[in-house]
């Protein structure tokens, strides 16, 4: 910790604490700034602290900058003697690197009276992910699980990444399955552990925690649940699928068979109906020119007799 005692105020100066240690947020995250005063209680007021970070105008206090706007909230615990202001900024942008200072004053004094050293706040990218949340698998079969990560170069030497069964907290590394790592990219990485003979044991939660010696914040998790079945779930319910998408089929050919059956008996009952009256129209037109030949034949006997 480093104390910078504050000037003007005798034997009771306001001093301010904290950490010169440099700060790792990750992008996207959250991360603190925390500053603690000691000051003499019988001064009529309680000091303010408040943190400024460096720009080109110099040291600019945090509410008068755009990049912090609705992403602070600020957290005193007052003591005997003792005020320990801790200001959280969230969610954090690649802005917020930078270098930030604490500043404090008492109210009725209208000038800082009080002003810590310069820390350093670095924002790096850290996202890790798990493209399935559930996989399956058969007794004796393999599986291979994978997430992803992606970080900037100066994790490059500090991440470990290792895979936990059953345990939330990533304090235990799983050493009887395989485990192997691929780059994906500069910035990216695919971590994987391969589930080899599987028994029903190896069912669960798995979980890929990833750690960073630089900070406590840059830590990432991410889970997938496994389950062993006995049966290949998946082959029956897919065979059943097959099953019933070719019975619809012959269903449908079934209908479409008898309909079009249908429909050729009723042609055929109406072809038939036309042939028939054609062959009545037919007789009765034979049968009329048979009487007008006998009608023409009696008509030339009576005329020849006479």
């Amino acid at each position: 910790m480093h104390m910078i005692q504050g000037h003007g105020q005798g034997r009771c100066p306001l001093r301010l604490f904290y950490s010169r240690s440099t700060i790792y947020a990750v992008e996207g995250g959250v991360f603190s700034l925390s500053c603690k005063a000691t000051y003499c209680e019988k001064n009529p007021s309680k000091p303010e602290l408040i943190w400024c970070k460096q720009t080109s105008n110099g040291c600019s206090f945090l509410p008068q900058l755009v990049e912090f706007a609705n992403r602070t909230k600020a957290i005193l615990h007052f003591g005997s003697g003792t005020l320990i202001s801790v200001l959280q900024i969230s969610p954090v942008h690649i802005n917020h690197t930078g270098i930030y200072q604490c500043r404090g004053k008492f109210p009725s004094l209208n000038p800082i009276i009080a002003m810590g050293h310069f820390i350093t706040v670095l924002v790096i990218k850290f996202k890790m992910f798990t493209p399935v949340s559930i996989m399956s698998g058969l007794r004796g079969d393999s599986l291979k699980l994978r997430c992803i990560v992606e970080f900037d170069e100066h994790l490059n030497t500090t991440l470990t990444v290792h895979w936990t069964k059953d345990n939330g907290y990533c304090n235990e590394s799983l050493s009887r399955h395989k485990t192997s790592s691929q780059a994906m990219a500069t910035d990216k990485r695919s971590f994987t552990l391969t589930l080899s003979n599987l028994q029903r044991e190896d069912a669960g939660v798995y979980y890929c925690c990833a750690a960073s010696k630089l900070s406590a914040q840059i830590i990432g998790m991410g889970l997938i649940n496994v389950h062993v079945h006995s049966v290949n779930y998946n082959r029956i319910y897919f065979a059943l699928v097959l099953i019933w998408k070719v019975v619809t089929l012959v269903i449908i050919i079934a209908v479409g068979l008898t309909l079009i059956c249908k429909e050729k008996s009723h042609q055929q009952k109406d072809d038939d109906t036309s042939q028939s009256e054609k062959s009545i129209k037919k007789s009765e037109e034979c049968a009329t020119k048979w009487i007008e030949v006998e009608e023409r034949c009696c008509s030339t006997k009576r005329t020849a007799k006479s």
